[in-house]
């Protein structure tokens, strides 16, 4: 079950835009990021489970797959990266979105954002 994170943040229009975060009661590290517009059109959209990372863009209308790198073995601290930070990068990994998929189809979402999230992702 996802629930929404309300905060005076969210509620925030930065651009026409205010980003909406979603997180699992069960699972704190699976996370939703909705970024919607004043129309409440969604805009972008991030979805983040073990490390793992399914991103759809309204401008390209495509699916991206990602992975942080915390799940490189070989990622370590170094000059500029400070331990703990998380960056993306970009993969071609049809299991990311296999799994992704499967875990979106049986969430519970509330009910704003369950239309908005599966319609793109599954």
């Amino acid at each position: 079950m996802f629930y929404e994170i309300k905060s005076k943040k969210s509620r925030m229009f930065v651009d026409g835009i205010r980003q909406v975060s979603l997180v699992c009661s069960t699972h704190p590290a699976m996370n939703f990021f909705l970024w919607i517009d004043e129309q409440q059109t969604l805009t972008h959209l991030q979805f983040i489970f073990d490390e793992k990372i399914i991103e759809w863009f309204v401008d390209k209308e495509q699916i991206r797959t990602s992975q942080t790198n915390r799940r490189f073995p070989s990622t370590s601290t170094k000059l500029g990266v400070h331990k703990g930070v998380r960056t993306i990068h970009g993969v071609e990994d049809d299991s990311i979105l296999i799994e992704g998929a499967e875990i979106i189809k049986q969430a519970l979402l509330p009910g704003s954002y369950e239309t908005l999230i599966k319609s793109k992702l599954t």
